[in-house]
């Protein structure tokens, strides 16, 4: 194991900078440019402090050289709330793919009305002639203008909210098709957010639930949750033959917030979390502090020219301990761990 020592950490964008963000920062879901390799293009959401309720999308780009320096675009933010329908309450930004034949950036995002029912929808961007210029209000297309996950209210799902999907599709060769996988978090009349749940599509636009029958809490789950936490957003990469979930999960409803991870060999089943303290931010030497980042959300894992980062979202800790109250920032910060995975792949940490 590599030597960690201290973790280097920074805010990349502050919610001061501009009012439609100004209480939150979020979901930092950062691709390369499909039009020019040496640059980055970050989506990302935020909450204004005047209006909670709501939520819209913003855009920044960075170069690969220097990946912790971002440009905001003045014209955030630009993909919001529909002016009517399901999700014209607000919305929050789940996974970004690009799609290379057709050219096109996928959205995937959790909309709500008055904040009574999260569904999951998808919208499709153009690429454009840069790869980001074209990322503006008027060529966002919401698919069918209905959602492509609503909760299912029957048994055994009851679920009230489905919300904040990673999703992942990966090319098989022997079928010669692109295969979907969804991993999103749900509420129904009893629970808040008590684990991930999993659907597959061919197409990224249809999609079907899958029951897991083995999970011991009898809820279905992709993997057995820690009773009494939340999962919320999350991320879901692939690390040489590991796929791995990172998650932000709240013990004790919320107490503090910290990334998780899951581990499998396989996207649709053997799903293993590991201890939730694995990646506790307190134990991150040389950047933890309460007044900064008592709470780390929205964790996301990326890896540029060799260097490791994680980006997060994170505040400090409330003076009326309520999550809700922080003010979040937009944060990255190196990873000199190496962290051994089952199965013998290896995920650089802070």
């Amino acid at each position: 194991m590599a030597n960690p020592g201290p973790a280097r950490g920074r805010i990349i964008i502050e919610r001061t900078s501009s009012p439609w963000q100004s209480q939150q920062i979020q979901e930092p879901c950062i691709l390369p440019n499909p039009r020019d390799s040496g640059r980055l293009i970050m989506f990302y959401s935020g909450i204004p402090r005047t209006n909670r309720g709501t939520c819209a999308v913003g855009k920044a780009w960075a170069t690969v050289a220097d990946p912790l320096t971002w440009h905001t675009d003045p014209a955030n933010p630009v993909f919001g709330p529909a002016p009517d329908g399901w999700d014209r309450g607000g919305l929050r930004l789940d996974t970004v793919l690009h799609v290379p034949e057709e050219d096109a950036y996928y959205v995937y995002y959790s909309g709500t009305v008055d904040q009574q029912m999260d569904q999951i929808g998808l919208a499709i961007c153009p690429v454009g002639a840069d790869g980001y210029s074209a990322v503006q209000p008027e060529n966002f297309r919401r698919w069918n203008h209905a959602p492509v996950l609503a909760p299912e209210p029957a048994a055994p799902y009851r679920e009230t909210y489905a919300s904040q999907a990673a999703v992942w599709r990966e090319w098989d060769s022997a079928a010669q098709r692109w295969d979907w996988h969804m991993y999103y978090s749900y509420r129904d009349p009893d629970r808040t957010l008590a684990g991930l749940r999993y659907a597959t599509s061919p197409d990224g636009k249809t999609w079907t639930r899958h029951w897991n029958a083995d999970d011991p809490r009898g809820l279905g789950h992709l993997f057995p949750s820690l009773p009494g936490a939340y999962y919320e957003w999350h991320q879901i990469i692939k690390v040489g033959r590991t796929y791995v979930l990172s998650m932000e999960v709240g013990p004790e409803l919320g107490k503090q917030w910290r990334t998780v991870l899951a581990v499998s060999a396989h996207p649709a089943r053997g799903w293993r979390q590991l201890p939730v303290d694995e990646l506790l931010q307190t134990r991150w030497r040389g950047v933890y502090a309460e007044n900064a980042i008592f709470h780390v959300a929205t964790p996301a894992f990326y890896t540029w020219g060799g260097r490791h980062l994680l980006f997060t979202q994170a505040c400090a800790r409330p003076t009326n301990d309520n999550y809700i109250d922080g003010g979040w920032d937009l944060w990255a910060f190196d990873c000199g761990r190496e962290l051994a995975l089952p199965g013998g792949d290896v995920l650089w940490v802070p």
